[in-house]
């Protein structure tokens, strides 16, 4: 029996514990929190929501008592464990755990309980190897993962910069194992080939010309995120008279500033509010869409950037767009660039804040489009398969 521990129900982790269940594995989520199964408040995205697909379908769950207005990211101390762990595994009769994280201390509370009754421990993070360390943060980060990583006996590298950073912890390489970032490449493909010739439809109800090149953000609107840059590199093609689109797709605090920005043309409060001006550049602001309704801004967009700082350790959008045969441009600072962006070549990957670097990559991609059966090529090979074959192989190997 393999215990999963989750924050909360995640929309791009639901489907790999159902297609685990369909594949066999004897599992069961624990999760902290239920946020996102209800509506509830995102403090970066500065709106409250709930997510528009099934979260708890498809896989046994449960849900653990903990502290109360516990939440997922709101720091080390906002989740903590109140019941009898040890208890729960040895009565659910858990031979194997899965933690997904050590952001919060429940994750540490889980994995000394698994680790003190003797069972196998299974990690899966985010973090990587490109964010430079603070000198004095360092040696104290080192201390308690060097002891945290001591009680994991199987890693899964979500990706090559991921694995450097086990690696830089001296993690024998017998212990680790692919388990490959991804999201549900076959739902994102489908529903592109569904809105593909609805294109222009979809186009028309955000202001954005047909013949235009759209160039799409999705995400939160704050710094790490860098979105104003896209906006800096598509003010210099519009002063080239080339004829570009930005849309905008998410919210949060830098939402003023971006509006201030450029010609206003959709604004997620007031809908179609412009027209579209030669001499300027024109934007559309759809606010937050929710699962279903994201693979629409993909339809329509001809490339996506992401252009974050070294706090996006990976950016699943990218998986999203090149699954729905958008093309992307990646920040080198994301953990996704190495990975995915030099596979479509080094003009896809630029250094973060350097605009001239992002206004050459966007040139190359507006002149170089590469066909959905490309991006999808590439992007197939990050699936959930890779996580399901190596959880199978542990728990096979007991």
């Amino acid at each position: 029996m393999l215990v999963i521990f989750a924050t909360h129900p995640i929309q791009y982790q639901v489907p790999l514990w159902k297609k685990m269940t369909d594949a066999g594995i004897n599992l069961e989520v624990w999760y902290f929190t239920d946020f996102g199964t209800k509506k509830s408040y995102d403090v970066q995205f500065d709106k409250s929501f709930s997510w528009d697909l099934p979260m708890l379908e498809g896989y046994k769950y449960r849900f653990l008592e903990v502290n109360a207005g516990a939440v997922p990211n709101k720091g080390f101390k906002s989740i903590f464990i109140r019941e009898n762990i040890k208890k729960k595994l040895r009565e659910c009769k858990a031979t194997h755990v899965y933690i997904n994280g050590w952001q919060v201390f429940a994750y540490w509370q889980a994995l000394w309980a698994a680790k003190s009754i003797g069972l196998i421990t299974i990690f899966k993070g985010e973090s990587n190897d490109l964010k430079p360390e603070s000198k004095w943060k360092w040696p104290i980060k080192k201390l308690l993962l060097a002891n945290f990583f001591k009680k994991i006996d199987h890693f899964l590298y979500i990706g090559e910069a991921n694995k450097r950073l086990y690696k830089k912890y001296k993690i024998k390489d017998e212990k680790l194992l692919p388990g490959l970032y991804c999201i549900d490449n076959d739902r994102f493909k489908e529903q592109a080939g569904k809105l593909y010739s609805h294109k222009y439809t979809l186009r028309k109800q955000w202001g954005i010309p047909s013949n235009s090149f759209c160039i799409l953000f999705s995400g939160k609107f704050i710094e790490k995120k860098r979105p104003l840059d896209i906006i800096y590199a598509a003010k210099q093609l519009s002063a080239n008279k080339l004829n570009i689109h930005l849309l905008y797709v998410g919210d949060g605090v830098l939402y003023p500033e971006i509006k201030k920005e450029a010609n206003i043309i959709f604004d997620k409060e007031l809908g179609l509010v412009n027209s579209c001006k030669e001499n300027e550049l024109n934007i559309s602001i759809t606010g937050f869409l929710n699962q279903t309704e994201i693979p629409k801004a993909y339809a329509v967009a001809d490339c996506l950037v992401l252009p974050s700082n070294f706090g996006e350790t990976w950016g699943l959008v990218v998986n999203e767009a090149m699954a729905s045969g958008c093309q992307v441009i990646i920040s080198n600072s994301c953990g996704s660039a190495e990975d995915i962006g030099l596979k479509l070549g080094n003009k896809h990957v630029y250094h973060t804040g350097e605009i001239d670097q992002l206004y050459q990559s966007i040139l190359h991609s507006m002149s170089n489009k590469k066909s959905s059966q490309e991006l999808y090529k590439i992007i197939s090979q990050y699936s959930y398969d890779s996580t399901i074959s190596a959880v199978k192989k542990i728990m096979t190997c007991r």
